[in-house]
């Protein structure tokens, strides 16, 4: 499936694409075009911090702060994943994003 959002900045229109395919689900699945099990991916993640002893410390008892945002089969190269967001920010096919490039 594939998610499309309009994105108006500075009197322009872009539109993003994103991917979801319906018979993969997370890094656990197989890839659904040919078994393989090793993905490149991108994700983002959140989480609470505070100072303590003069440290910073990340608060470990906050959940469900990750996100993906681009997964892609190192074997044969399909999408499985892509938020929308992910391109406003990343080329996959950019230097410096080791594995992602196809």
């Amino acid at each position: 499936m594939e998610r499309r959002l309009r994105v108006v900045a500075g009197g322009r229109s872009v539109t993003i694409t994103g991917v979801e395919r319906g018979e993969w689900d997370r890094l656990s699945d197989p890839c659904p075009d040919c078994g393989g099990r090793e993905f490149a991916h991108v994700g983002t993640a959140g989480a609470r911090y505070g100072v303590r002893n003069g440290g910073v410390v990340r608060r470990a008892d906050i959940w469900d702060a990750e996100r993906p945002l681009f997964t892609r089969c190192r074997a044969c190269g399909a999408v499985l994943y892509t938020h929308p967001a992910f391109v406003l920010r990343f080329d996959p096919r950019a230097d410096g994003i080791v594995g992602l490039e196809r």
